[in-house]
């Protein structure tokens, strides 16, 4: 089912979202399976064998086996965790664009989304370097600021991706878009993070846990994919809100219309 794009409530923004990781989640998975998936599990793997468990409340052994386990291996679980990062980075880039073109009733394929995502990688690291930057300022300004400026920057991925504006621009477009949605995103972000916290839980109730790691590595992957078709969702109802983008997209849709009418029309004729 094709969802119609238009200014949503906070309701509708999750309603959309809901039905478009359901509607195509073979597809989005297939990202997630080949960037995020493989880091995800090799990590996890990883830490489990060389790191010890640790606790709450720990013992001071405990923490002094854990601490020493840190010194050995950081620097391999530093590199795997920075490994993840860009991949995480691709496949969300590529789930932004999987899930806009099925929001926008066009194909989606993991071959287009991941191409489009690795041409977006280097305008995206600093898009987001530049907007991390901000946020970690307002931060230490008061704490307050930096929520703001993450509120802000939220529409900085799409941006970048489907509208191919990068760096200052796209964060100052984003600032627009949210103009009368701050508390709105706020909202969203809390509802959004309660249940990915609340299905994150799930796979820690598996007992044997190598079992747990490929769950929650899946249970995260999915997770992703809600989270950033929720946020595309509220970008496209926030260019509706101050573009009225819905009104463009009909015209362009009545447009393709009469442009194929007249070319049945013709090729009537000329049969």
């Amino acid at each position: 089912m094709t969802q119609q794009i238009r200014q949503l409530p906070l309701g509708g923004v999750l309603d959309d979202a809901i039905a478009l990781t359901k509607g195509h989640f073979g597809s989005l998975f297939q990202i997630v399976a080949v960037t995020v998936l493989p880091t995800l599990l090799i990590t996890s793997f990883y830490q489990f064998a060389v790191m010890p468990p640790l606790t709450f409340p720990f013992e001071p052994e405990q923490f002094q086996a854990w601490m020493e386990a840190q010194q050995k291996h950081g620097n391999v679980i530093n590199l795997l965790t920075i490994i993840s990062g860009v991949a995480s980075i691709i496949a969300n880039a590529a789930i932004v664009h999987g899930v806009s073109s099925a929001y926008l009733g066009q194909p989606v394929t993991t071959k287009a989304a991941l191409s489009h995502a690795l041409q977006d990688f280097l305008p995206l690291i600093g898009t987001s370097i530049l907007g991390g930057i901000m946020i970690f300022g307002g931060m230490l300004l008061c704490f307050v600021p930096g929520i703001i400026f993450a509120l802000w920057f939220c529409f900085s991925t799409p941006i970048v991706v489907i509208e191919r504006i990068t760096g200052p621009e796209a964060l100052k477009r984003s600032k627009a878009l949210m103009k009368g949605n701050v508390g709105s995103m706020f909202v969203f972000g809390l509802v959004v993070g309660v249940i990915q916290v609340g299905v994150a839980v799930a796979p820690h109730i598996v007992p044997q846990p190598h079992a747990a790691i490929v769950l929650s590595a899946m249970v995260q992957c999915a997770l992703s994919i809600f989270g950033t078709a929720a946020i595309v969702v509220f970008y496209f109802s926030a260019r509706c809100q101050h573009e009225q983008f819905d009104l463009q997209l009909l015209v362009e849709q009545v447009e393709a219309q009469i442009v194929l009418k007249a070319a049945d029309e013709d090729e009537q004729a000329i049969g």
